[in-house]
């Protein structure tokens, strides 16, 4: 009896924590064309964009366009990165290290997760790429309508000391 009360306790705070925890599928996921996995021995080369973004260059003429689903900081400062699969696959929220120099190799840091992977064009990178150099358009601040500001006669600009 007490084992079914145990389970009816942890059921409910398992989904409150599955659903504060993250976005949910239908929300990650906006186009059709997204996949969640992209196979190991097709990558050819990566090209780290920002802290958020990583192009995947595969054999042919594919590319991948990866959002991270949190900034991973130091990622565009060394531009390396490492990962580990047993299933020679790489996969939405597979995890990503930094590497950097530690002037004795490459060290591991940062852990960072993936997101799915999205095919994009070269087109497609260009824009990605002016866009986040290109900073938001201005917005000018609303200002107030002058006054027009009369003098009373005998009004003087500084008024006398007392």
């Amino acid at each position: 009896m007490m084992i079914k009360h145990t389970y009816l306790l942890i059921l409910p705070v398992c989904l409150l924590h599955l659903s504060v925890a993250g976005p949910s599928l239908a929300d990650e996921v906006e186009d059709e064309e997204a996949q969640r996995c992209i196979q190991v021995r097709t990558i050819r080369k990566t090209e780290v964009l920002d802290d958020l973004n990583i192009f995947f260059y595969m054999r042919g003429k594919a590319i991948y366009h990866n959002t991270l689903l949190r900034q991973c900081k130091g990622l565009s400062r060394d531009r390396r990165f490492s990962y580990t699969s047993s299933v020679n696959r790489l996969c939405y929220l597979d995890s990503i290290r930094i590497l950097h120099d530690s002037g004795w190799g490459l060290q591991e840091g940062r852990s960072c997760q993936l997101g799915y992977f999205r095919p994009v064009t070269e087109e497609d990178i260009e824009l990605i790429v002016e866009r986040k150099h290109t900073p938001p358009p201005a917005k000018p601040l609303p200002t107030s309508e002058p006054e027009e500001i009369t003098k009373e006669a005998g009004e003087t600009e500084n008024p006398p000391p007392q």
